[in-house]
């Protein structure tokens, strides 16, 4: 066997393998996790070829078109749907960054910011931590593998150039992002409501001492009430990650629903 012949038999496989790692690669352009700049793009890309090689036996391909057009639109489509795979699964870490932002905001954090060398962008302080404790509890809990069977199944459900768009689609979108703000408010509920009687309480507090400085006095105050209830919510937030994990893959499998239209 000569090698053009040997070409000629590989080169549709080859192919095919491609197609198959475009849609890996969005899911991990996309997931909170392997998207940080801290981890080496030789990891990322050695993850996705590992994945490709698992999937590749199990996955069946139509015969590819012959049409150039055909093939660059069918290649976007399959990045689009690594893309919402991990769009579910950035929105609900979106959510716990919001939270750390709306307590950090309140407890009087706004003005001190930490500079997240794999965003390079400045990330709140305790938004930072809740993603630091969401990522260990998704860890821990091993959704990773969830995401790692939706991907599997995203081949069952929408067949490789067989997505479409749909107006329901935008909506479960719009769903998760209202979705996400109900997260966060869950989560920052308790810091809120103790630093709203902080706060009540100063109030009255300078109204009856009014040689006292409130505002001064108001800082260590909040900050320190904050993260004692945060502390002490802290068994409630871990219960909060694990009920959205565990919501996260019937997400993940109504997006893919709305692409296959199935």
């Amino acid at each position: 066997m000569n090698v053009g012949h040997t070409l000629q038999l590989a080169l549709p496989h080859f192919q095919i393998y491609t197609v198959l790692l475009v849609r890996i690669a969005g899911i991990i352009s996309a997931f909170p996790i392997l998207n940080s700049r801290s981890i080496p793009l030789s990891v990322k890309t050695g993850l996705v070829t590992m994945l490709g090689l698992v999937l590749a036996p199990v996955v069946s391909f139509p015969k590819l078109p012959d049409n150039p057009e055909q093939v660059v639109a069918g290649i976007a489509s399959e990045f689009l749907i690594g893309l919402v795979i991990g769009l579910a699964v950035r929105l609900l870490f979106a959510a716990f960054e919001v939270a750390g932002e709306l307590v950090g905001s309140q407890m009087g954090f706004s003005v001190v910011q930490l500079l997240d060398p794999s965003t390079r962008h400045q990330t709140p302080l305790i938004g930072q931590f809740h993603i630091i404790i969401a990522s260990l509890v998704f860890l821990a809990l091993n959704a990773h593998l969830f995401v790692v069977r939706a991907i599997g199944m995203s081949y069952e459900l929408v067949p490789p150039f067989g997505a479409s768009l749909s107006d329901d689609l935008a909506l479960d979108v719009v769903r998760l992002s209202q979705d996400m703000l109900v997260v966060a408010l869950m989560l920052v509920a308790p810091v809120f409501c103790t630093i709203l009687i902080v706060n009540v309480s100063m109030a009255m507090l300078g109204r009856a001492v009014a040689q006292m400085n409130v505002f001064v006095l108001s800082f260590p105050i909040t900050i320190g009430a904050g993260l004692f209830v945060m502390g002490l919510a802290l068994p409630y937030s871990l219960h909060l990650f694990e009920g959205e994990f565990a919501k996260l893959t019937d997400s993940i499998l109504g997006l893919l629903h709305r692409l296959g239209h199935v």
